[in-house]
């Protein structure tokens, strides 16, 4: 539950793992979501060793983490290292520009909705060559068309956008193989924070780096995913067991925020 202490348990371990000296801090990988939470994460394991928390250099975001890695390896899927990454309001430009040239009247059909039909192909780590249309999907066949473009566009561009930084990664992992397991030995100790809001494409992300040590340590909490509509899928989390091997379960179950009163009303509404 909130407030059951689940990245007090992330900022701990990490501080244990340097304490004891079980890895380098460069062979830590701590996932979250927010670059609010990852600058806290930081924060709290400097606090418990009484010192700067040095070269955690991969702590951060999904999306920050895996940009870092992107320029290291972006020749293998078709950018220069100095890509740039394009935020909502050009996406929506791009696509109007690629709709007036298919003339597509946006007036009918909205480039954010485009957009958010092809995030959502990103996020279940799909390139356009790998999108399988239904035949009772009329609309998206054409968005398939719009979505070849847009990816052909971005990358004469040299440019990607946030779905992409991901995905990405997970293609140049699977044709690849070097490169993953570079990664994967180097990081002994994998952790996750607020792992009931992982998407498909996350997954796999975590999945491939974890797959040499097979050491990875996620908290979450089935109640609080909330981000389906975004592509989260609680799955992830309910299915642990089966994805990894000789998983440890420990459940959180003292709340240190909440009053009585809140935990029974919030209890019962679950």
């Amino acid at each position: 539950g909130a407030g059951s202490g689940k990245t007090s348990v992330l900022t701990s371990r990490i501080a244990n793992i340097i304490k004891e000296k079980k890895a380098f801090p460069n062979q830590i990988l701590a996932v979250t979501f927010t670059n609010k939470a990852a600058s806290e994460m930081r924060n709290r394991v400097s606090s418990i060793l009484s010192k700067d928390a040095i070269g955690l250099s991969w702590l951060g975001t999904f999306h920050s983490i895996s940009a870092k890695l992107l320029r290291k390896h972006a020749k293998a899927v078709g950018l220069n290292s100095n890509f740039s990454i394009i935020d909502q309001d050009d996406q929506t430009r791009l696509i109007k520009n690629i709709c007036k040239g298919e003339n597509i009247d946006i007036k009918k059909i909205s480039p954010n909705f485009i957009l958010a039909v092809i995030d959502r192909w990103k996020n279940k780590g799909w390139y356009p060559e790998d999108v399988i249309i239904k035949k009772k999907d009329i609309l998206e066949k054409g968005f398939l068309k719009i979505y070849k473009i847009y990816q052909s566009k971005l990358l004469d561009l040299n440019t990607c956008d946030f779905g992409d930084l991901i995905l990405h990664c997970v293609k140049i992992f699977e044709k690849h193989k070097d490169i993953a397991e570079l990664y994967s030995k180097n990081f002994k100790y994998i952790l996750v924070d607020e792992y009931q809001d992982t998407n498909i494409i996350q997954s796999k992300w975590l999945n491939q780096l974890a797959d040499y040590h097979k050491n990875i340590c996620c908290v979450g909490d089935d109640d609080q995913s909330i981000y389906s509509w975004r592509g989260a899928d609680v799955s992830n989390l309910l299915n642990f067991e089966k994805t990894f091997n000789n998983v440890e379960i420990i459940r959180l179950e003292q709340n240190y925020r909440s009053t009585k009163n809140i935990l029974i009303c919030a209890s019962k509404l679950i």
